[in-house]
């Protein structure tokens, strides 16, 4: 799948080959595995803001977490800094970059570039979505890849599935929000990345470096991990879990703006923290971390930020593929959900 990158494949093969939402949806996260990092965390440059009105902290942290994409979503502007760290068997990788976020609704473009080295060569990720088309362009020591997704036909296809599927039209109150997200890259992407594939606990509040936030610690929902590796989800201990597949996640949002201002994906090793106090904070060596500071809400963005042009390489257009992927997806969802019916209405008639 065109979001995973070849560290990834080579160590995973089989998660390449499963669950078409990976193609969807995670660009991020998993295009940065074993290639984008961050350095050690830590919250700069807060921008002011009137406080937001008073949330219920005690909600379920998916409603929380919903929250926060559904501001994120409601912000006309958003430029910011990157820092960021990831872990590859056992060398960490670090770098930086830049994230540009404009428009809402259907008026919304956004831009991520990422640096980093590798190999002691530079490597770089740029991520586009004009309005049209997600670009991903990707640049590693073995050479330079660009990909398109046709976001539109995506998002119609999404729209149609939702009214033909034989599945429950709405599985959660944020499914809308999921929705309007797919394929659109950005930060939006990859909070609903996070909201379809994990389950949170509700926020605790923390000091960050004199910056209140609110921590979200999320673990697998079960049925996203049997998508990837289907043993884990029934499995009794971590011994045979992936060095390279996250276990567990944390958000830490501001406390006065619900900004994401990190994003932490942690490895098995670190698995303890899912249930401790200290993992509302930032772990020493993380799997994968994304650290925005400097952080706008009314910075001036030039048209070009958002027009990509890939030049005189081959690119590839993967919609239909990603397409393909989620027709069999659907009908994988629904066949297992009348076989799940079928079950429940003959328990019911032979009691």
């Amino acid at each position: 799948m065109r979001r995973f990158t070849a560290i990834f494949r080579q160590q995973n093969p089989r998660v390449a080959l499963q669950s078409p939402r990976i193609a969807i949806r995670g660009l991020c996260w998993l295009a940065c595995i074993g290639l984008l990092t961050l350095a050690e965390a830590r919250v700069d440059g807060a921008p002011p803001e009137t406080p937001l009105p008073s949330l219920d902290t005690t909600a379920s942290g998916d409603q929380f977490l919903a929250e926060v994409l559904a501001t994120l979503e409601r912000r006309p502007s958003v430029a910011a800094r990157l820092r960021y760290q990831a872990r590859v068997h056992e060398e960490t990788l670090m770098g930086s970059g830049k994230y540009w976020q404009r428009g809402v609704g259907n008026q919304r473009v956004t831009r991520w570039e990422m640096q980093t080295q590798v190999a002691g060569q530079p490597a770089s990720y740029v991520q586009v979505f004009d309005g049209t088309h997600l670009w991903t362009d990707r640049t590693l020591p073995s050479g330079r890849t660009v990909h398109r997704l046709d976001v539109g036909r995506l998002q119609s296809r999404l729209r149609t599935a939702t009214v033909n599927a034989r599945l429950p039209q709405a599985k959660a109150p944020w499914d809308p929000l999921l929705a309007e997200a797919a394929g659109q890259g950005g930060l939006t992407e990859l909070l609903a990345d996070l909201l379809q594939r994990y389950t949170f606990a509700p926020p605790r509040t923390v000091q960050l470096n004199g910056l209140a936030v609110y921590a979200l610690v999320g673990q697998w929902r079960r049925t996203e991990l049997e998508k990837l590796w289907p043993e884990l989800a029934t499995a009794e201990s971590t011994a045979s879990w992936p060095r390279q597949l996250p276990h567990h996640v944390l958000l830490l949002a501001g406390k006065n703006n619900l900004f994401p201002y990190v994003i932490e994906h942690r490895r098995v090793a670190d698995a303890s923290l899912a249930a401790s106090a200290v993992g509302d904070r930032p772990a020493r060596d993380p799997l994968v971390r994304y650290e925005l500071f400097e952080v706008q809400f009314a910075a001036a963005m030039d048209d070009s930020l958002f027009e990509f042009k890939p030049g005189d390489v081959q690119w590839s257009d993967e919609t239909t593929l990603v397409l393909e992927r989620l027709h069999d997806e659907q009908a994988a969802a629904a066949d297992a959900a009348a076989t799940e019916a079928a079950r429940r209405q003959q328990a019911t008639s032979t009691r």
